[in-house]
C-alpha cells in the first residue's frame, strides 16, 4: 500500500524532531497546511508545496514517500496504459521535447564551464 503525503510527513517529523513551524518556515509553506497533514485533516497537499517540504528533508517527493524506482515505473506504466493511442503519442512527443531541452541545457552548461576555464 502506498503511503499518503500526510503519513510520510508525520514519519519525517518524528525522525527529525523538528516542529511543524520550523518545517513551514524552511519550506516556505503554510504552517496551517502542515498542521492539517499532521492531524489528519488532509492526506495530501499541492505539488509545489510537497516538493518544497520534501526538499527541507533533503529528499525528492518520491524519496519522501518511500517509493522505489520500480514502483514509480510501474505507476507511470499503469497511467500510460490508460491513455488512448493519440494521447500516448502526444505524451511521447512531449517527453522527447523535455529530454531534448534538458540535453541542450546540459551542453550549454558544459560549454560555459569550458569557456570559464580557458585563459584570456
Amino acid at each position: 500500500m502506498r503511503k499518503s503525503f500526510s503519513q510520510a510527513f508525520i514519519e519525517h517529523l518524528e525522525q527529525s524532531n523538528w516542529k511543524v513551524t520550523e518545517v513551514a518556515i524552511r519550506a516556505g509553506v503554510s504552517k496551517d497546511a502542515l498542521y492539517s497533514l499532521k492531524y489528519g485533516k488532509t492526506r495530501n497537499m499541492a505539488v509545489d508545496d510537497a516538493i518544497m517540504v520534501a526538499a527541507v528533508f533533503g529528499k525528492t517527493v518520491e524519496e519522501f514517500l518511500g517509493l522505489s524506482e520500480a514502483q514509480i515505473r510501474s505507476s507511470l506504466a499503469e497511467k500510460v496504459a490508460q491513455l488512448t493511442g493519440r494521447e500516448q503519442a502526444i505524451l511521447e512527443a512531449s517527453l522527447d521535447a523535455i529530454l531534448s531541452e534538458s540535453r541542450n541545457l546540459q551542453m550549454v552548461e558544459v560549454r560555459d564551464e569550458i569557456a570559464e576555464e580557458e585563459p584570456g
